[in-house]
């Protein structure tokens, strides 16, 4: 299979990426603040990125919304599953990622009814030609991909993108009312509020404070994410590891920057770690980082991307097809 080459993004270019990790709802002129360039400089950027399938929006719902009514568990298949079979899997609403690695097809699978249909959706997996080789269920997700961030904005100029009106004191909107939000923004995360508003059947103003009331309550996560390959994020790597103290092993290895998903999983390894990197040379610094008391196992190196956050990837990283998730 011939890979295309990734046109790697500018310095502006991933500037306005962090941005919009950091706040996807900002306006163009409060991005071009942040960035140094005016509005529409940026509208262009973004628009032409988006054409080219190299930056794309998200909406997802934060681990405080489905961390205590999901199962998650990861699952690694057999190489010798072909396109056809992987490609079938990748369709399926509650894959939520699929990564090629030097160990097999890793895949991530959500369950929202209880352990048994976790197991259910495992058996769908061979049932589409796959065969599974390994899988281990997770006791808690200390990171996801949404809440990987660029290193590109300086603090200061993060603190910009982060100023949101004054926070009134109400109550976060009920978890429907969130879901109802989560469901209307999921094509267009940049929905105007206007548009919003008449999807919802309330006035302007409520569906804008709707919004930040679900953001600032945690319910509720609007981003960014982009083709790794044109950030300059060409290598991938699973690590495995052992820990005196798993927790807090996650959370350190959840602050390393390189660092995009974290579980804490039950088996005799069972901290799960996915890092990002220039190259592979960085895994030991990165390794490093995360201090004493833990100990890597294994390290799988990630071949390519599959699928993230519902998103297809081609590859060369980029978005080309999404399939809305549902578990």
């Amino acid at each position: 299979m011939d890979i295309p080459e990734t046109e790697s993004l500018g310095e502006l270019d991933l500037a306005i990426v962090h941005a919009l990790q950091i706040d996807a709802r900002a306006p163009w002129t409060k991005i071009a603040t942040t960035v140094g360039a005016d509005a529409a400089t940026v509208a262009r950027h973004w628009q032409a990125m988006s054409e080219e399938s190299l930056a794309w929006l998200t909406a997802w719902p934060t681990p405080e919304r489905w961390s205590t009514t999901t199962d998650v568990a990861m699952v690694l298949l057999d190489r010798g599953a072909g396109d056809e079979v992987i490609e079938r899997i990748a369709g399926m609403p509650w894959t939520l990622g699929i990564d090629d690695t030097s160990a097999g097809f890793l895949v991530l699978v959500a369950a929202s009814s209880g352990l048994a249909v976790l197991g259910d959706r495992v058996r769908e997996l061979e049932e589409a030609g796959a065969t599974v080789l390994r899988m281990d269920v997770a006791a808690s997700i200390a990171a996801e991909d949404s809440s990987w961030r660029l290193a590109v904005l300086s603090r200061s100029q993060q603190r910009v993108i982060r100023q949101r009106r004054d926070d009134d004191g109400s109550r976060a909107p009920r978890p429907e009312v969130v879901a109802e939000v989560a469901e209307a923004l999921d094509d267009d995360p940049r929905m105007p509020a206007a548009t919003l508003a008449r999807a919802l059947g309330v006035s302007e103003a409520t569906a804008r404070r709707t919004v930040d009331r679900s953001i600032a309550a945690g319910l509720l996560r609007l981003g960014c994410d982009l083709a790794m390959p044109a950030a300059g994020y060409r290598r991938g790597a699973v690590l495995w590891a052992r820990a005196d103290d798993v927790d807090d092993a996650a959370v350190r290895a959840q602050h390393t920057a390189q660092t995009h998903r974290v579980g804490v999983l039950v088996g005799p390894a069972p901290l799960f770690v996915c890092v990002r990197a220039r190259t592979l040379t960085a895994l030991t610094g990165i390794e490093r980082d995360w201090g004493e008391g833990i100990e890597v196992v294994d390290r799988w190196t990630v071949l390519r991307g599959i699928k993230r956050n519902g998103h297809l990837l081609d590859a060369a990283g980029r978005t080309r097809a999404r399939v809305p998730l549902a578990w």
